[in-house]
């Protein structure tokens, strides 16, 4: 479960995670309401961090390719857990590695895609934008330690 949580933490933190999850299962309910699905957790980190990385117009084309790939990784993601969880009741050892291991490394290709898209948004900031999507980072990177 640790690892499910920092590899969902990573594919949408630098940004948010899972839309495909959302739809092969309903909603968990809390106190006779419905919980965010993981894409509206996901939409809502994006909208959250647009504010707090001060997007401005000219970087509109750049925000929207880095939440393309925070939205394609966590349906990637959540398409694998979604597997996974499925297939758990009848793994072998063997297949339980395996499936870990497709996990982790489908997460470290992915993290190598939102790093390149990014990179593109962060460089596009002057150094004043910088420093506050370096503090808003910091604090997501905070909120993710166990």
């Amino acid at each position: 479960m640790k690892l499910k949580s920092a590899i969902l933490i990573g594919a949408v933190l630098a940004a948010p995670a899972l839309p495909a999850m959302a739809a092969t299962q309903p909603p968990p309910v809390v106190g006779g309401a419905s919980a965010p699905t993981i894409s509206g957790r996901v939409e809502q980190r994006l909208a959250r961090l647009h504010t707090e990385f001060g997007i401005t117009p000219d970087q509109e084309k750049l925000w929207g390719q880095f939440a393309d790939v925070v939205r394609s990784n966590a349906r990637t993601m959540g398409g694998l857990f979604s597997k996974r969880r499925a297939a758990l009741p009848t793994m072998t050892a063997a297949d339980n590695m395996h499936s870990l291991t497709e996990i982790a490394a489908q997460h470290a290709r992915a993290m190598q895609w939102l790093d390149a898209a990014f990179m593109g948004l962060y460089n596009s900031m002057p150094p004043a934008q910088q420093k506050a999507t370096d503090a808003a980072m910091r604090a997501e990177g905070m909120k993710a330690r166990p």
